[in-house]
């Protein structure tokens, strides 16, 4: 064991270095660099291709939408909390036209109650 620690007497050291574990982890290093990149490129090849298709035409629904005009805040909150409770409540207690081309209409939630208990509900056969 003497032997092993001499490196005084001697001017040097007499081990060698394990050069594998070094070589392991450059080497793995550079697969993670040379994987990244090849990572990024794709990605990028994938972003290429949705700016192309975000300059397409418009879905054809979009063609439907109105723009919204006005502030996207509300103004006057409870207002607007009470208009649209006297819309809802007159959709569920009065008759009205959702399509009269095709005569399909709403009817109060009551009347549509007192339909279905007297048909019932559909059954399969």
């Amino acid at each position: 064991m003497a032997e092993k620690h001499n490196a005084r007497e001697k001017g040097y050291e007499d081990y060698h270095l394990n050069i594998g574990p070094i070589l392991a982890a450059t080497a793995g290093i550079i697969a993670i660099a040379i994987l990244s990149f090849i990572a990024m490129w794709a990605m990028f090849l994938g972003l290429e291709q949705a700016v192309i298709y975000m300059t397409e035409d418009p879905p054809p629904m979009a063609a439907h939408q109105k723009p919204y005009q006005g502030p996207l805040i509300q103004t006057v909150p409870s207002a607007e909390l009470t208009q649209v409770r006297t819309e809802t409540n007159r959709t569920l207690t009065e008759y009205g036209w959702v399509d009269r081309d095709a005569g399909v209409v709403h009817l109060p939630i009551e009347r549509a109650i007192d339909m279905v208990l007297e048909r019932g509900f559909p059954v399969r056969e």
